[in-house]
């Protein structure tokens, strides 16, 4: 079947890459990667076909391919997240010269397979000779473009530089995935296709300019694209992604600097009709490119000049100049926003229906802040108001009498044309002292002028309020808003005492019950600079975890313009009086904590140790490869600042000479004992076994391949273990290399559970600023994790019975969760882990079927914890271990 069909169609990508998936079902996985590479062949702009091959070969163990595939992948305008795999793959060919073994031995096919199996030799003699004609023309095209065509497209470039626009007829001719009803063009996949036909004078390297007026019917979207192809079969391209104008428009502004076969133009990435009102392609000067790239990005093209002027780099300008007007498409929270979080009217109107059916409709009663008002801010925040689906609110304003009779005018305005709006006039400045007393509502929102909530910010507290009648704190995610255009979302964990305790991650927009403002918050409503931050860290010294309440949609978009990034974090840092304000609630609290401030703008606490400190165990399994356990023993005992620990070395054993040698040298030191304990390797039994026998309450569990690099980290781990609410404490693993291989553990990420910030550099804050600071999380890894004895023993230790090898860390720290522990992952506490080198990778087939089925019990045990955990959220991806926004 397939056979017949490739033979007619040998230029289908698509059929190619289908065929490639049958033959990669059917365990032929060298005959798949030639058909992935047919596939690429025929539609090199296409990154299904790419991405498959990418991973095959990775799955291989042909790192080296799967590396370049991956970043050949990442050069497509719509390429697919892959910046992990490149930083994986290039640390793991830093580390090794081995390659990788294949993840399934055995090249028996599937009954039934042989018939779709039968012409593929035939096919690919076919493909061969194609290929081998495609490398001919190539090698024909450069030949002659090196001896004619180069120094004509040089001279061609330069020519542009002083020339007027220049018009090329050029037209759109339905290519693939195109079919013309009713005078409409209707794409009938996500991936519709027009050949740009040029008439007569065709596209030369230099500048050019390319527009297209397009009318979409239905809900139609567009993301035009530009492929100029530089090699036959896709061998070399340029994309270029079109800006949208607006009203339809898209245009760009492009450097071509190789001489151009085929164009190619993609209007969109989703089915439906449109129609083309317009295209027009022509070349362009340089001046007009600069003069664009100027108003395009003022500063950025200045640089660009004072380079040229002072390195006189021509080539380099005009590419820079390029860069700047580059489009790189839809801003990625953009496209969130658009799949998940655009409001329409029929939610509305569900909404409405639904709170009709409610037992009761709490009120809710906000008070907006009015220091220095500016009357826009105002407005923008009352629309917002007057936008809630949820109309059972009150909105109270405290206001001086000597402000501006304009503004005096609209206040008054404002009360007099809508009841459940309040001015509270005082002679003095406002203050917040009095207002909280005069609000009838059950709960209190503090907002500021300019804030804007969400259509549906009202209705998800009101909701949460009567599904969790216990909830006395609520919070959101949120993010900014500028001009209209909304940036830096913060997607929230659920509350986590030690990540408020470093950052104020909560904001400002929180829920307060009136009780608890009235029960512990009131003396600070008559402090004239409210913070919010300090009447969370009252509310919190009183209220249990289940009161805390987080809804994990953007409710609330703050007018901070200021775009986060590294430097820049969070929007709320911990200035020198939150943290003073912090120490003073953990004194109230009687817990002995010292906090000290770290760059970047967020605290660190430090948690005492008794005198004299607790003895410790640390456990380390092993069997043989003794210089990766001589490395991590002696970094143990040279590195350690820690005064009292012992070492247990569990011996699965070993029969190296060398290593049961070495075993002797250690038996004769006085803090390392040696433990048999031979037999099938069982990584949960060799630690129990350990366990058993340790003197220390205070167990570590560290693996044979983590070596100590800072002298505190054992300190560090053990002032949190043995706090009476933490269980389980994880550190910050590095690879050789520098970057982050473990920063705690996410519930949900992959087939059971991964690593987030996966192979970001060591120094990297992370995704608001969770890499460099202390917090929870569902599990930490038992490669370097410490734990009290007395916990570790009451939850069961590990289960040496359903999980030898994986996710044995991950279903005791879920375990010590369920006994009410939280799970702490510190970045203080730094070492470096070389992973699971004597054990190796999960690539046999007997170590493939254990892995899944310990991935089966964890999903029968664990299931819905697994897909919701609440120190993640639900807006980040499933699918990598990047902490990037969810598809």
């Amino acid at each position: 079947m397939y056979g017949s069909l490739l033979e007619q169609r040998l230029s289908s990508g698509q059929t190619w890459t289908q065929y490639a998936h049958v033959l990669k079902e059917g365990e032929l996985f060298e005959e798949a990667v030639s058909a992935y590479l047919s596939a690429v062949h025929c539609d090199g702009a296409d990154p299904d076909p790419r991405l498959h091959l990418a991973h095959l070969l990775k799955r291989l163990g042909r790192s080296a391919e799967a590396l370049q595939a991956f970043r050949a992948l990442s050069a497509l305008p719509d390429a697919p997240h892959v910046e992990q795999e490149i930083a994986g793959l290039g640390i793991q060919l830093m580390q090794t010269d081995q390659k990788t073994p294949a993840l399934f031995a055995s090249n028996e096919t599937r009954p039934g397979l042989d018939v779709c199996l039968s012409g593929f030799e035939h096919l690919r003699r076919l493909e061969e000779e194609r290929a081998a004609d495609i490398a001919q023309k190539n090698s024909q095209y450069e030949a002659q473009v090196t001896t004619r065509n180069l120094p004509f497209a040089a001279a061609f470039i330069e020519l542009r530089r002083l020339m007027k626009p220049c018009f090329v007829q050029a037209r759109l001719d339905p290519k693939a995935n195109l079919v013309i009803r009713d005078d409409l063009y209707v794409a009938t996949t996500g991936n519709p296709q027009f050949a740009v036909l040029v008439d007569g004078y065709s596209l030369q390297p230099g500048w050019f300019e390319v527009e297209i007026d397009l009318l979409g019917h239905s809900s139609m979207s567009f993301d035009p694209i530009l492929y100029t192809e530089h090699r036959f079969e896709w061998a070399a391209f340029s994309t270029f992604r079109l800006r949208p104008m607006g009203e339809g428009k898209f245009h760009a502004t492009g450097l071509i600097e190789s001489p151009v076969l085929r164009l190619r133009l993609d209007p969109a990435s989703r089915e439906g009709s449109f129609t083309v009102r317009a295209f027009k392609l022509r070349q362009i000067s340089l001046a007009k490119g600069l003069c664009q790239a100027y108003r395009q990005n003022r500063h950025a093209t200045q640089k660009a000049l004072r380079a040229m002027i002072t390195h006189k780099g021509g080539e380099r300008f005009a590419r820079n100049i390029a860069d700047i007007l580059k489009y790189t498409g839809p801003d990625r929270y953009h496209a969130w926003i658009a799949l998940h979080d655009t409001p329409t009217s029929e939610q509305a109107a569900l909404q409405r229906r639904a709170i009709v059916g409610w037992p009761t409709q709490p009120l809710i009663s906000l008070i907006v802040d009015t220091d220095e008002l500016l009357l826009p801010e105002l407005e923008a925040t009352l629309r917002s108001l007057k936008d809630q689906s949820y109309e059972n609110w009150q909105l109270h304003i405290p206001a001086s009498s000597t402000l501006p009779k304009e503004k005096c005018r609209y206040l008054m305005s404002c009360a007099e044309t809508d009841a459940r709006m309040v001015v509270h006039w005082n002679d003095d400045r406002p203050t917040m002292k009095s207002v909280p007393s005069k609000c009838d509502g059950r709960f209190i929102v503090f907002v500021t002028a300019g804030d804007v909530l969400a259509p549906s910010a009202l209705y998800e507290i009101a909701e949460r309020s009567i599904a969790k009648p216990e909830a006395r704190l609520i919070y959101s995610d949120e993010d900014s808003i500028e001009a209209g255009s909304r940036h830096s979302p913060l997607f929230k964990p659920d509350w986590d005492p030690d990540y408020f305790f470093a950052s104020n991650y909560l904001g400002r927009f929180v829920a307060f019950e009136a009780a608890l403002i009235e029960t512990c918050c009131l003396p600070l409503l008559a402090l004239p600079d409210l913070d919010i931050h300090d009447l969370i860290l009252r509310a919190t010294e009183i209220l249990l975890p289940n009161e805390i309440i987080h809804i994990p949609h953007v409710l609330y978009h703050r007018s901070s313009p200021a775009r986060l990034s590294d430097q820049n974090i969070l929007p709320y840092p911990m200035t020198s009086r939150r943290l003073q304000a912090l120490s003073a609630s953990l004194n109230r609290q009687g817990k002995g904590a010292t906090v000290v401030e770290e760059k970047g703008g967020f605290g660190r606490v430090i948690w005492p140790l008794p005198t004299p400190a607790p003895l410790v165990s640390l456990i380390i399994p092993t069997r043989d490869y003794l210089p990766l356990l001589r490395g991590c023993i002696e970094s143990l005992l040279s590195k350690t600042a820690y005064p009292t620990f012992e070492i247990i070395v569990v011996d699965n054993g070993s029969v190296e000479p060398e290593t049961l040698g070495y075993f002797d040298a250690l038996r004769a030191m006085d803090n390392v004992r040696v433990l048999s304990a031979p037999g099938p390797f069982n990584f949960s039994w060799l630690n129990n076994l350990a366990v058993e026998q340790a003197q220390g309450s205070v167990i570590g569990l560290v693996n044979n391949d983590i070596l100590a690099i800072n002298s505190e980290w054992l300190q560090e781990m053990v002032s949190h273990a043995i706090r009476p609410d933490i269980g389980a404490v994880g550190a910050k693993l590095l690879y050789p290399t520098g970057q982050v291989q473990h920063a705690g553990v996410v519930c949900g990420i992959g087939l059971v559970a991964a690593h987030p910030h996966k192979y970001r550099s060591g120094d990297d804050p992370g995704y608001m600023g969770r890499l460099a600071m202390t917090q929870s999380f569902s599990a930490v890894t038992a490669a370097c994790l410490v734990v009290e004895k007395s916990k570790y023993k009451e939850v069961g230790g590990l289960d040496a019975e359903n999980l030898t090898v994986a996710f044995n860390d991950v279903d005791f720290c879920l375990k010590l969760d369920k006994a009410g522990y939280r799970n702490i992952y510190t970045p203080y506490a730094s070492l470096v882990h070389l992973e699971s080198v004597t054990r190796g990778l999960d690539t046999s087939p007997e170590k493939t079927r254990r892995y899944r089925s310990e991935a089966d019990f964890m999903l029968r045990k664990w299931g819905d914890r697994i897909h919701k955990d609440p120190f993640y959220s639900v807006n980040l991806t499933a699918d990598r271990e990047d902490f990037t926004i969810r598809d």
